[in-house]
């Protein structure tokens, strides 16, 4: 193999455990020896930061619901939903991190949190949302930033499928250091027009080693997946 992309856990070694974006997720992921791992970010009723990547949880929004409460509906279903800082203390000095803002408005508080643990070659910090890049470029401007792209469902399709395969003027006014693309929108020249603007690919989520292999071998810089075994198999030999 000619290219060997940086490998991401997606919300931990999600594919490999039982519940997603937990500590044994991202244990998972450090025992693997994967170099980084992915998770969500919001924010509960009493201004603590979770990693959950749904906007609710048995029909209630996490942020209507305070940290303890929240604790209690996860452990019915068998798991913890982790603190963030506890997520940033486990993984401090063992794997870097791709954190994903779910939300605007809590951007300079969570820059706060995550410098008082990490140095920044240690994370980066993306969004779907142009809202939050920036505010995270405002708030330290050396932090490395993405936008995601592949909204689910979007409001506006064609718009929105059109500002996804061609970003370039969004990339732009965010400042974005990195482009995040769900794999189906890597078409229309779109790894040739992100390096002519020297933008690095962090593509995701990828778990079948065929596609994996395509992808990478048309220059991507990153692979998020919730199989980071079989990557680091492909491509490191693991």
């Amino acid at each position: 193999m000619t290219t060997k992309p940086l490998i991401i856990a997606h919300r931990g070694a999600s594919g490999l455990v039982e519940f997603e974006n937990t500590l044994a997720s991202f244990e998972k992921a450090i025992e693997l020896g994967v170099p980084m791992v992915e998770f969500d970010v919001r924010k509960t009723q009493d201004n603590l930061f979770v990693t959950f990547h749904d906007e609710s949880i048995d029909g209630m929004k996490i942020s209507d619901l305070n940290y303890q409460k929240l604790l209690d509906i996860s452990r019915q279903k068998g798991f913890d939903v982790p603190l963030i800082e506890d997520v940033l203390k486990l993984c401090r000095g063992k794997i870097k991190l791709d954190i994903e803002l779910k939300e605007v408005g809590y951007e300079l508080e969570i820059v706060n949190l995550v410098k008082k643990y990490l140095d920044y070659q240690d994370y980066v910090i993306k969004s779907f949302l142009d809202a939050a890049i920036i505010a995270v470029k405002k708030a330290d401007n050396r932090i490395t930033t993405g936008l995601l792209l592949g909204v689910g469902k979007p409001q506006k399709l064609i718009a929105t499928r059109l500002s996804e395969i061609f970003p370039e003027f969004r990339l732009f006014t965010t400042k974005a250091d990195f482009v995040s693309p769900n794999y189906q929108l890597i078409k229309f020249g779109f790894v040739w027009r992100m390096k002519l603007i020297n933008q690095k690919i962090y593509v995701w989520t990828i778990n079948d080693e065929n596609l994996m292999v395509k992808i990478v071998k048309q220059g991507v810089f990153a692979l998020i997946t919730d199989r980071p075994d079989l990557a680091l198999k492909l491509f490191d030999g693991n």
